[in-house]
């Protein structure tokens, strides 16, 4: 049972990151003709560490589901 959450976790956390990088791009995405429509670099940022700290777990993850007999 807990190595079968382990692994769901791992794939969450992967997708999850995933989707915050993706969601990172799009926060500073440019606008149409030069005119800013998506400027929100805070955002980018935050959700650039979020996607790397996901992906950091995901890997930890990974690491104990090995270890589990």
């Amino acid at each position: 049972m807990y190595k079968k959450l382990i692994e769901y976790m791992t794939i969450a956390l992967s997708i999850g990151g995933t989707l915050c990088l993706v969601a990172a791009a799009g926060a500073i995405d440019g606008g149409y003709k030069g005119i800013p429509m998506n400027d929100n670099w805070l955002a980018c940022g935050v959700l650039t560490l979020l996607g790397i700290t996901m992906f950091i777990l995901s890997l930890y993850s990974q690491e104990m589901y090995k270890e589990q007999k």
